[in-house]
């Protein structure tokens, strides 16, 4: 697992959860069905690839990869955070590296997938990291990306930096949830084609910063799972998954 020379914004990134990693002993915020329910949404965009080679950019300490598994010949996790890595590579051994998703370290035309895992809202540079990911991707290769939506209300409220009850408690340092339309903007930018969005809700949380907000967690993720199934999670989700393809 070579190290990579991080940007200022990347060495923050790293930093933060190198030592969240380090303090807690790993970095799982979903629970099973959360990652189940991402699992499908991916195999709903991915349609009928099967045995496809992944880079999945943010793999953290490597529960991400679940997402992915069922249509997944070649894995490749990459991160900044090396503690993160190091735990990844001693739960399941394979390709597992450091890197920059500004500056991937592989040739054009390598990759059938490149999955954002919970990333692009940590980058301030989103055009750099869209603009690799087609680079490294083959012709008719898959862009797959899930974000924090700004328009879900505990989004907006909680996470987003402006907000009056924002709290810096478990947010690392460059992290802002997004509008969904922002982030279509961005992979158009960045030259994909086909492009397609769904938000999703009934993403329930294993425990959330700060600690105080935890004794509310049950009711919303009872709340959130409401809002999936009465249809509004479609379109206020509290994540917004983003896909496209790189035209062949």
């Amino acid at each position: 697992m070579p190290e990579a020379a991080p940007s200022t914004a990347a060495a923050r990134e790293a930093r933060h959860f190198d030592r969240l990693v380090a303090t807690t002993g790993d970095f799982d915020p979903f629970t099973d069905r959360a990652w189940a329910t991402l699992a499908l949404r991916f195999a709903a965009a991915a349609g009928t690839r099967a045995g496809a080679s992944v880079l999945d950019v943010g793999c953290g300490t490597g529960h991400s990869r679940r997402v992915y598994a069922a249509r997944t010949a070649r894995y490749c996790g990459i991160d900044l955070s090396l503690v993160s890595l190091r735990l990844a590579q001693r739960r399941q051994p394979g390709e597992w590296l450091q890197a920059d998703a500004g500056r991937l370290p592989f040739a054009a035309d390598s990759f059938d997938v490149v999955a954002f895992s919970s990333v692009l809202h940590h980058l301030p540079d989103r055009g750099l990291a869209l603009g690799e990911a087609r680079r490294v991707l083959r012709p008719g290769g898959l862009v797959f990306a899930f974000d924090p939506n700004l328009l879900h209300p505990a989004m907006m409220l909680f996470r987003h930096p402006r907000s009056p009850l924002y709290r810096p408690e478990g947010v690392s340092p460059d992290e802002k949830p997004l509008l969904p339309a922002a982030l279509r903007r961005d992979f158009r930018a960045a030259g994909f084609t086909a492009i397609g969005q769904r938000c999703t809700s009934d993403l329930p949380y294993r425990a959330v910063a700060p600690r105080g907000l935890n004794a509310l967690l049950g009711l919303y993720n009872r709340v959130d799972w409401s809002w999936e199934k009465v249809g509004l999670g479609r379109y206020f989700g509290a994540f917004a998954i983003t896909w496209a393809t790189k035209a062949g």
